[in-house]
């Protein structure tokens, strides 16, 4: 059974992913520091996964530039065939809202907001549906991850756990196709850690969404479907989990 039911996709190409050729990122300065060099890398719809490396190695960055959260110095990062680098920002931050979904180490939640509003948030801004059938349908995202009973409240009325899961609900409020986590298990034991990564196989395995991790835990990286591993910004290993 899917997680949450997936909204009428409206005709989208899906045929293409996240296709990243060529990609480099480079922080200007009198010593410029690169960050990702050399990155080429398909990542098909209904995919999981992993993207490791030692502390350094450029996973974060990697993964901003995949989700449109920073630019590439050189390359082009393509979602489902359209080429970003002629997007103007308000159409990229339009894809953004619309078509990726991004939890972090850091739950990131607005203290002041219940975890319903939170979900609201988001879903306010991209707009298209009524107050009402928001609600609604963050309701049941919340319920889907078992938070029917946390709405009302607070993050810091939460546990850890909970606060991590309700990252992920507001991920999920406008219907993403790409869900992108960056450590998203870092901050939690290790029970709560599996119980967050299972949520995000999930998301992949059942709902089809397109799902990439940055995890330092090997152990977890290894429930994903592919990993891709890095080294001083550069990919040292991309295969099947288990090759």
């Amino acid at each position: 059974m899917r997680l949450v039911e997936r909204a009428n996709a409206g005709g989208v190409d899906r045929r293409g992913g996240i296709v990243a050729a060529g990609v480099e990122r480079v922080l200007p300065g009198d010593m410029p520091v690169t960050l990702v060099a050399g990155i080429d890398l398909t990542i098909g719809h209904g995919e999981f996964v992993a993207i490791t490396g030692p502390s350094g190695s450029g996973k974060s960055s990697l993964l901003y530039l995949l989700g449109l959260l920073d630019l590439p110095t050189a390359g082009s990062i393509r979602i489902d065939g359209q080429d970003t680098r002629s997007m103007d920002a308000a159409t990229m931050a339009a894809l953004r809202l619309g078509r990726i979904g991004f939890v972090f180490q850091f739950h990131f939640l607005l203290p002041e907001f219940s975890v319903i509003d939170n979900l609201l948030i988001p879903m306010r801004r991209k707009g298209g549906s009524s107050l009402a059938a928001m609600r609604a349908r963050a309701a049941t995202i919340l319920a889907s991850l078992e938070l029917e009973r946390e709405t009302d409240k607070r993050p810091d009325q939460l546990s850890g756990g909970q606060r991590q899961r309700a990252a992920i609900a507001r991920a999920l409020a406008n219907d993403p196709d790409y869900i992108l986590a960056d450590e998203p298990t870092g901050n939690l034991d290790s029970r709560n850690g599996g119980l967050v990564f299972g949520i995000l196989e999930r998301l992949a395995r059942e709902d089809g969404r397109t799902v990439i991790v940055v995890t330092h835990d090997l152990d977890l990286a290894a429930r994903a479907g592919r990993r891709v591993h890095l080294v001083d910004g550069r990919i040292a290993l991309a295969g099947a989990v288990g090759d």
